[in-house]
């Protein structure tokens, strides 16, 4: 077998990998498929699939790269930084081609186009969306698409060759420090650093599919419209008046559904749910539930267990300013050998001396979930008001620039230190 598919999960999302492959393999006779798995069980399960692979076990880190690693960066961040390392395993197993998807994508129809154009070039991508809108009538506010990255790496395909060998050493290498989801340094996750690849290579190395059925996603739907043609599922441009060319939809991206939901017959999204949720859309996740509730018993096997690195060595919630706190310590030369320790004189300890442990889960507050978040504003713009009358003009002015080097976690490890050894950037 030449060709081989895989998706990155924890292991609580396994049962999610699973209905992946299971919709995949339904498709494409000729494929294998692997479900990679960022962390750890405590003992193995007998029950566990056999295409399961560990990625700490093949991905070539040091010991000290991993945990730093996995201390750092969230549950997101961390499956996204190793996506290198498993595209490398593949090859080394001696697969020719090598095909990533999310685990929330569901595969409707044959991936052979894909395959194809891997013949020729060593790398095939999907942008975010795939048509000009002067007059853009999407959802998803395009400053975020530039935020995001122009391809969303939902997706990704490479052929072994000595192209593709360069970009995973290239990505690789940038992914182990810089994958977070940060706006101010204009990171996001793993897929931001792609659109620097068509400056890298020329047209017979990278292909981009403007194939409006592949990669179909929330932030895309209001450009896509689905329809039945011959008992398949079609994408038609949902505006009459565009240019792109009717398709089969080969995959789908659940990205934001409430899968807890969709294995009890619902059809939420607990994320991005500003994005509308057109009716033609039920033709895709009517067959996405079905696949839910087909195997719920397998979802929630191991739905359940807890992310290995998402605790303390105390089972204390690692917070993700905790994670980017650290970070800014490691660039400020620190040496923190066992961040998930607890013992005295530890990074946990000093955040505790700093009352930053708490039980409250902050990473769960958002814009659309704190409680009268606009009375909220309203007071913090009377601060501001305030802090005007204070400083005057140029004072408050100048201070407002400087908010830019403060938003980040990192810069604020004088949180932490008796002195300020990590001053803002100017």
């Amino acid at each position: 077998m030449t060709n081989c598919a895989f998706t990155i999960v924890a292991k609580n999302y396994i049962g999610l990998g699973h209905i992946l492959g299971q919709s995949l393999l339904r498709q494409q006779k000729d494929i294998d498929f692997f479900i990679f798995v960022v962390d750890e069980f405590q003992s193995i399960p007998k029950t566990l699939p056999p295409n399961i692979v560990f990625v700490k076990n093949i991905a070539g880190y040091s010991h000290s790269e991993w945990v730093d690693m996995a201390f750092k960066y969230d549950l997101t961040e961390f499956c996204t930084a190793v996506k290198p390392a498993c595209f490398q395993h593949i090859f080394s197993l001696g697969y020719e081609k090598a095909i990533y998807f999310d685990p929330d994508i569901y595969i409707f129809s044959s991936i052979d186009e894909i395959l194809s154009k891997l013949q020729k070039y060593s790398i095939v991508l999907t942008p975010q969306i795939a048509a000009i809108h002067v007059n853009y009538e999407g959802e998803h506010p395009e400053w975020a698409m530039n935020v995001n990255g122009i391809f969303n790496l939902g997706f990704c395909g490479m052929r072994k060759s000595q192209t593709s060998e360069q970009i995973l050493q290239w990505w690789r290498i940038r992914l182990k420090d810089n994958c977070f989801v940060d706006r101010s340094t204009g990171n996001f996750t793993d897929q931001k650093w792609m659109d620097w690849i068509p400056g890298f290579f020329a047209n017979d190395e990278l292909f981009v599919f403007h194939h409006i059925g592949m990669n179909m996603a929330p932030w895309n739907f209001f450009e896509r419209e689905l329809f039945l043609k011959d008992n398949q599922i079609w994408v038609r441009p949902r505006n009459k008046q565009a240019t792109i060319k009717t398709s089969p939809l080969v995959f789908l991206h659940f990205a934001g559904y409430d899968y807890n939901q969709l294995k009890q017959g619902k059809i939420v999204r607990k994320r991005i749910e500003n994005l509308s949720e057109y009716e033609d859309l039920a033709l895709a996740t009517t067959r996405y539930k079905d696949a839910f509730l087909k195997n719920a018993h397998l979802f929630d096997a191991y739905l359940p267990l807890q992310y290995s690195y998402a605790t303390y060595d105390n089972a204390k919630r690692i917070d993700s300013f905790h994670r980017r706190l650290y970070h800014g310590l490691i660039l400020a030369g620190e040496e923190i050998k066992a961040p998930f320790s607890t013992v005295h004189k530890s990074f946990y300890d000093s955040l505790l001396k700093k009352k930053m442990i708490q039980a409250e889960n902050l990473d769960q507050l958002t814009q659309r979930n704190i409680s009268n978040i606009d009375k909220k504003r309203e007071q913090i713009a009377i601060l501001f008001k305030m802090l005007y009358w204070v400083l005057g003009y140029k004072r408050y002015s100048l201070f407002v620039k400087s908010l830019y080097n403060y938003c980040r976690p990192e810069m604020h490890t004088f949180l932490v230190k008796k002195k300020n050894i990590n001053k803002p950037e100017d």
